[in-house]
């Protein structure tokens, strides 16, 4: 997370302050790009390459809804983006949806720009919250249709347990038979000759 420059913080004093944020959703075949300002917006000169030239698409802030980051100790909580009154998505973007491969662990940026009362911008693109998608729901009524993405910071990501054992080990060293040979000597083959463990893996 980086913080907002001198000038967005200056902004962020005055009376009147309208916040823009922008999504950007890794979603392999579709990603996904929009901002809540109501109009369509090219950022251009940020530097950062998943801002500028491409078009992020706006959205009314009423249909958008993004949780609040809170931190704690080893990273900051998920975070919760829902996007709502989307109008009905076609076979192929239900289908990338439908397949967590497309988008389960894959990146996910949130920036946030601050204009002032004449809705002009105050200094530049705050990223705010960078991380990987681990859920997402999606969901439809009379109103359009919702899409709700959980969004887990790098650290939360990185620290989560593997679940994997020494059983599994020979998928990393070919070599390495001392957990079929364990498995063997608990079985009461106390030979010397390995036998398979029938373990999978992961």
């Amino acid at each position: 997370m980086s913080l907002p420059d001198s000038t967005a913080i200056a902004a962020l004093a005055e009376e009147v302050i309208k916040p823009v944020f922008f999504a950007f959703l890794d979603i392999d075949g579709g990603a996904v790009r929009c901002n809540t300002s109501g109009a369509d917006v090219t950022p251009s000169g940020t530097g950062d390459t998943d801002l500028d030239t491409h078009v992020f698409t706006g959205i009314n802030a009423a249909f958008i809804d993004i949780g609040e980051v809170a931190y704690r100790q080893g990273g900051s909580e998920s975070v919760v983006a829902t996007l709502s009154g989307i109008p009905e998505l076609d076979a192929v973007s239900l289908a990338l949806l439908a397949d967590p491969a497309n988008w389960r662990g894959r990146d996910a940026r949130l920036w946030r720009v601050i204009r002032n009362a004449a809705n002009v911008q105050q200094g530049g693109y705050h990223a705010y919250y960078t991380g990987r998608m681990t859920n997402l729901e999606h969901s439809a009524d009379e109103t359009g249709q919702t899409i709700s993405v959980t969004i887990e910071s790098y650290l939360a990501v990185f620290s989560e347990a593997s679940n994997r054992t020494y059983l599994s080990q020979d998928q990393y060293d070919a070599g390495d038979l001392s957990a079929r040979a364990a498995i063997a000597i608990a079985n009461g083959n106390y030979t010397g000759a390995v036998t398979g463990s029938g373990y999978a893996g992961e």
